[in-house]
């Protein structure tokens, strides 16, 4: 049976335990027995050719997308010696440009608080500088700011403090170059800090709020501070709060985000001033749109009432109500950007958009304007899996810092049958996430790839085994950049190696289920696990011999592994290891998705006597190597879209690349050691803090610790189906016999005689 529900499970789980650990990575250390080696930069023998660096020849942003950039220029962050962390800032884009507002407080002195902006004017002029006090109101200290939808300018709000609380609340008007035009006291009848605050075309001013309870608010102003509208918003406790948001005509919808992104996502409103309600508008109440705002995102706006736009790791999207579809309007990877969050993201009534976003070098204003003439770039496609693309973009955006003047383009709606039609007529995408089309069996499609990992040094580079994921018939056809341990554990007293019958012989014995597992689901069928077991692949199997055709269909051998099935019917939940220890199952199904997952196994198995002995194979006990499907380059490639396409490989496996997104083991010895790194400095400053914890974060032992990390991959193999044809047939004729349509004699004919049939053919 297929893997792919496993794989995703459990690079969840990954994902998860990363995000808990944190920690930044280190370049030191080294793999037992494997020497780091530097990787080559240029083509220096023949054979292959890569593109040179092009960055000094191209100027300006290239015109792939809908938008390009205009301005792309850095917001200086202004602070303060001896400034208290924590003071309130506003990120603003409007129709004059950007602004980080920050009110800078100081520790028992706020008299001395004081506000500033900096940012850059939409004709890409920088400023920066303190905002004056006004000489007309003493005593007042706190500051917000927003811009005026639709117009150049902003609206500040300056708080009166009273008994430590805002008392008074006096919003100025300022134009594009922050002088007043003119003051207001706002009536709010309130004594809360404004989460947000600005001014639609009319002068009405908008504001947003929590109140005492804990409950937000929104409230909008006349031009003469008389308050027309006040509504709360329904069940958002805490959270980020609202936003204001720029909107078409001048005018201001209002934002409403959770905490709780899976349950609440975001929802767009516009205030109704007749009715004194809000009107969620129609494009916020798509489906589309409600499960995108509740994935993480980096900010979105309205556009209009059946448009909306966000900003996410991708890219900048807009979808739209009439069409039913959203589509990249500027994609990061087309730009060699790389944002660690977006903030303010502006429509403006002349097309342009503009935004504010975070490097790791700083903060930048991107203004963007319609593309009017697209520009071809020699390029290279990529057909990618949509749950695989993000690894892929962050290459591809490392490939366009370097080489500006080329394009790799990401296409994500491939179907099976209409991309396999078209490698097979020697065109489509040059390089393929063979997770879409297979990968063994259709080596006549691809490009062999040893040569070119000799060349440029990157078979040195990773760890041997993982070198034969991409490896048909002995030849290197594909490349994965990362990988996980799959294993079975057993209790003390179980067997500590076994062939495939050695397994049946254990399972027959013991009294217990065959399995249990962590993760496990009420939908997941173990019975399918267990048939799986007996198999890893064409050559290494239990059913039958690849070269003789001798097959168990049919024998008693077959009627005892269907008996023994039975004993995977269920699967009992692991509880802690409780399940194992107490002899209620046979094995745990183990994964090791990084370092830190190994030691926490070795320190189990070292308290509880357990072993691992991983999955049967006719050699005995191996640890199967998992990875997601290989990325293969099409064989009937031009010369010159080889060489963008390896240009690329080289990328995608660099190590800068492979660090910022990798969420299990990499193939890199240099990043499998920084993981180590990183890993034993997080644990051993946790306990120096006082802080440990020694089931989740142990210490680590470098002397017990590696050998046993390094010997799961040294006594592992990677994990093989059968081709893709035989196992279909497998597919097919076991999931009839769980679903009680054949009984078991039916099986074993039909895999006789399906199984004799295909090796046939093969021959």
């Amino acid at each position: 049976m297929k893997d792919q529900k496993k794989v995703k499970l459990v690079e969840i789980l990954g994902i998860a335990i990363l995000l808990m650990l944190g920690g930044c990575l280190g370049k030191d250390g080294s793999v037992k027995g494997q020497d780091k080696t530097d990787g080559a930069s240029s083509a220096e023998t023949s054979g292959f050719l890569f593109l040179e660096d092009s960055s000094d020849e191209v100027q300006g942003d290239n015109s792939l997308d809908d938008l390009q950039a205009v301005l792309n220029l850095p917001v200086e962050r202004v602070i303060a010696e001896g400034e208290q962390s924590g003071g309130f800032q506003s990120f603003i884009v409007g129709e004059g440009g950007c602004v980080l507002f920050k009110s800078h407080a100081f520790k028992g002195r706020i008299q001395d608080a004081w506000s500033s902006v900096s940012g850059v004017t939409a004709e890409g002029e920088p400023f920066s500088f303190k905002l004056e006090e006004d000489p007309d109101r003493v005593g007042i200290q706190d500051h917000a700011m927003g811009p005026i939808s639709g117009k150049k300018g902003y609206i500040a709000c300056r708080f009166e403090v009273k008994d430590g609380k805002p008392s008074k609340y006096w919003f100025y008007e300022l134009d594009e170059n922050f002088q007043k035009t003119r003051c207001v006291e706002g009536k709010l009848g309130i004594r809360q800090l404004l989460d947000s605050v600005m001014e639609d075309a009319e002068g009405n001013i908008h504001v947003t709020f929590h109140r005492n309870n804990g409950m937000c608010a929104y409230a909008i102003l006349s031009p003469e501070g008389e308050k027309i509208f006040e509504a709360d918003l329904e069940n958002r406790m805490g959270g980020w709060g609202p936003k204001t948001c720029t909107f078409e005509g001048g005018r201001v919808a209002i934002c409403d985000s959770s905490i709780n992104f899976e349950q609440d996502g975001k929802r767009f409103y516009e205030a109704d001033l007749e009715s004194g309600t809000l009107r969620e508008l129609t494009v916020s109440k798509e489906e589309k749109v409600i499960n995108k705002m509740k994935s993480y995102i980096y900010c979105a706006a309205p556009i209009s009432d059946t448009k909306v736009a966000w900003c996410d790791r991708s890219g900048i999207w807009v979808y739209d109500a009439k069409t039913k579809k959203s589509r990249a309007i500027y994609q990061w990877s087309n730009h060699g950007i790389f944002p660690k969050n977006a903030y303010g993201l502006n429509f403006a009534e002349d097309g342009s958009v503009g935004l504010l976003y975070d490097t790791k070098e700083g903060l930048n204003y991107l203004l963007l304007k319609p593309t009017e003439e697209r520009k071809e770039l020699p390029s290279v496609t990529i057909a990618v899996s949509p749950y695989n693309r993000e690894k892929y973009e962050v290459a591809a955006t490392y490939f366009k810092k370097a080489y500006p003047g080329y394009a790799v383009i990401l296409k994500d709606d491939y179907d099976e049958t209409s991309l396999l039609t078209q490698l097979g007529a020697g065109t489509g995408p040059v390089l393929v996430d063979t997770e879409l089309t297979g990968f063994k069996n259709l080596e006549h499609l691809w490009q062999p790839l040893d040569g070119f990992l000799e060349q440029t040094r990157l078979a040195e580079e990773m760890i041997p085994k993982t070198l034969e994921f991409g490896k048909i018939g002995g030849v290197t056809y594909g490349i994965v950049r990362d990988f996980y341990v799959d294993t079975l554990i057993v209790s003390e007293g179980a067997p500590s190696d076994w062939d495939y019958g050695g397994f049946l012989d254990a399972l027959e014995k013991w009294k217990g289920a065959a399995f249990t597992y962590e993760g496990i689901t009420a939908s997941v069928d173990w019975r399918e696990h267990f048939f799986d077991a007996l198999q890893n692949g064409l050559e290494d199997n239990y059913y039958f011999d690849a070269a003789t055709g001798e097959s168990v269909f049919g024998t008693k051998e077959f009627e005892r592994v269907l008996r023994l099935s039975k004993k995977a019917a269920k699967c009992p939940p692991p509880e802690d290891g409780k399940a194992l220890r107490e002899g209620e199952v046979l094995c745990e199904t183990a994964y090791v998705l990084m370092p830190a997952m190994a030691f926490r196994l070795r320190r189990r198995l070292e308290a509880d006597g357990e072993q691992v002995v991983g999955y049967p194979t006719k050699e005995g006990g191996r640890h199967y190597l998992v990875a997601q499907a290989p990325l293969a380059m099409r064989s009937t490639a031009t010369d010159e879209e080889k060489k963008i396409a390896y240009t690329f490989l080289r990328v995608y496996l660099s190590a800068e690349a492979m660090r910022d997104v990798t969420l299990m083991l990499p193939v890199r010895k240099d990043v499998f050691e920084e993981q180590i790194n990183s890993y034993e400095r997080t644990a051993k400053s946790a306990a120096e803090d006082g802080t440990p914890n020694a089931s989740f974060m142990p210490v680590l032992d470098r002397e017990a610790d590696l050998p046993f990390l390094y010997g799961l991959i040294e006594n592992g193999v990677v994990r093989k189906s059968f081709p893709t044809g035989l196992q279909s047939v497998f597919d097919e004729e076991f999931r009839d016999y769980l679903a009680g349509r054949i009984d078991g004699a039916a099986l074993s004919e039909h895999l006789r005689n399906r199984t004799w049939l295909y090796l046939e053919e093969q021959k």
